[in-house]
């Protein structure tokens, strides 16, 4: 398996532009990770994924982050590992234009873009569904939460065979 290197340029998205993530970010991004995840990464673990083999992207208004996203890609294969937007700007369409500009550039460079999410994450599933991935898989009980353990849904855009 080869590994890609995808270095999305920076795109302008109405008022917002999306571009690769830098060290200088990380401060900001944990802010917003300890804020919206059960079980956030750490400095370490977003110092690493900027530096190394992973893809890291932020949609900014300005100087100001409002989401992040982590992918790997493998082969023709492109997973994204986190996605996060801001819990202050929820319900503005932030996280369906980012994802959507992530998949437009993707669509080009990959056969299959894979992703999960938490079982009772419903606005994430709601817009995975809408922009087209299809549940493929489970891991039962993948998840720690403060209220026990959760699924995770596999879910999938294959561009090379689209469902009928």
């Amino acid at each position: 398996m080869s590994l890609i290197t995808l270095d999305l340029p920076p795109l302008q998205h109405g008022a917002w532009i999306i571009k690769p993530l830098t060290e200088s970010d990380v401060s900001d991004v944990l802010m917003i990770e300890n804020k919206t995840h059960l079980t956030p990464w750490n400095e370490t673990h977003f110092r690493d994924a900027i530096r190394g083999k992973q893809q890291t992207y932020g949609i900014f208004s300005g100087s100001i982050l409002l989401g992040y996203a982590v992918l790997s890609s493998v082969a023709q294969e492109a997973e994204l590992l986190l996605f996060v937007i801001d819990a202050d700007y929820h319900g503005k369409g932030i996280g369906q234009a980012f994802l959507d500009a992530l998949l437009d550039y993707y669509q080009t460079r990959v056969t299959a873009f894979f992703l999960e999410v938490r079982a009772g994450n419903v606005p994430a599933i709601s817009l995975y569904e809408k922009l087209g991935f299809n549940q493929v898989g489970e891991r039962a009980a993948y998840y720690s939460t403060p209220w026990g353990r959760e699924d995770a849904l596999i879910y999938a855009l294959d561009w090379q065979f689209p469902p009928v």
